[in-house]
């Protein structure tokens, strides 16, 4: 009990360090893309994710490390849930506003680059091939191009966009070595506080006889993403859809990538070849979930108030039967 108690401790102690440490690391990022030749909207958009994501690698990473390939898989599926929880929760708060009728078509491309990953990891997950180029994976390696290929692709895309962002930004250089010691040094506060979140969740998960997916793909997906709720919640109630979707797509992208880049660290196979049933039906349900934001963006209109909240309540309502399924297998 003592143990146990303790053990819950550290878990708590770690996630409020790891989401503070989080958000600092985006104000961060965001002073390091506008004030250097970063300026450039994907640029920005890419330093900000692994800001926000950091926790998530860590996490991810730290499990592949000790071997435990739910929470390192679950951690990656179950923040992409958690992050849609959180956009069309939030949503259902501020609904008077009906945002999601006055978003920007521009996140089709992200949204597709977001499926087409979520197939790969499906893919992977259904074959469970065991085919690996020193300790990684084959899905590991196509996701990894797909996701470096489609960032480059949607780069272009969007060149217009980034011409005229980097006009707007001061160049000045002022007071980016602080800022940049400053960002490394709170990384490596996540790289710590996001290893004694596996650490200790690993253990949770044998003290309390809680399964390691529902640790890893609930508990520990909830705390390390934290940090991206709190930009929803921020980016909705400045009414800005567009920063919501956008920061929730580009999470989720990297969420995914996440989990290529913990395969190398797991040294038993390939955490592909690992993964349990219940892993697998949460990425489809991710799939499914995305499909649905890309459909809701690009609404125009509703015929009344419960049309527009039915696809929010469609996800909220799934998520928690998500987590009332993994409770009870």
């Amino acid at each position: 009990m003592i143990i146990t108690l303790t053990l819950g401790i550290i878990f708590v102690i770690a996630a409020i360090i790891s989401a503070f440490s989080a958000i600092k690391l985006s104000t961060y990022a965001d002073h390091i893309s506008r004030e250097t030749k970063l300026g450039g909207m994907m640029a920005g958009t890419i330093l900000l994710a692994v800001a926000t994501s950091l926790p998530e690698l860590t996490v991810s990473i730290s499990a592949g490390i000790i071997g435990n390939v739910d929470i390192a898989v679950g951690n990656g599926f179950g923040s992409i849930l958690f992050n849609f929880f959180a956009l069309f929760g939030l949503d259902l708060i501020f609904r008077k506003k009906q945002l999601f009728l006055h978003g920007a078509k521009h996140h089709v491309s992200t949204g597709y680059l977001a499926l087409l990953l979520s197939i790969i990891t499906m893919f992977g997950l259904f074959t469970n091939t065991s085919f690996s180029i020193f300790h990684v994976g084959l899905t590991s390696l196509v996701i990894v191009a797909v996701y470096v290929i489609g960032l480059i692709l949607i780069s272009s895309l969007q060149k217009k966009e980034n011409s005229e962002i980097r006009e707007q930004t001061t160049n000045s250089g002022k007071g980016i070595s602080k800022t940049l010691i400053k960002f490394l040094l709170f990384s490596i506060v996540i790289l710590v506080s996001g290893s004694a979140l596996s650490l200790s969740g690993d253990r949770l998960a044998n003290e309390t006889g809680l399964s390691a997916t529902f640790i890893g793909s609930i508990l520990v997906a909830m705390a390390s993403s934290i940090p991206d709720a709190l930009s929803v919640f921020t980016a909705l109630k400045l009414a800005n859809i567009n920063m919501a979707v956008g920061t929730i797509l580009g999470s989720n992208l990297f969420n995914i990538l996440v989990i290529a880049i913990s395969d190398p660290f797991y040294q038993n196979g390939t955490l592909w070849q690992q993964a349990n049933d219940q892993l697998i039906i949460l990425s489809v349900i991710g799939f499914l979930l995305t499909i649905i934001t890309m459909l809701v963006t690009k609404r125009n209109v509703a015929r009344n108030a419960f049309t527009y909240m039915a696809p929010s309540l469609t996800v909220v309502i799934s998520y928690i039967g998500v987590v009332v399924y993994i409770v009870l297998s």
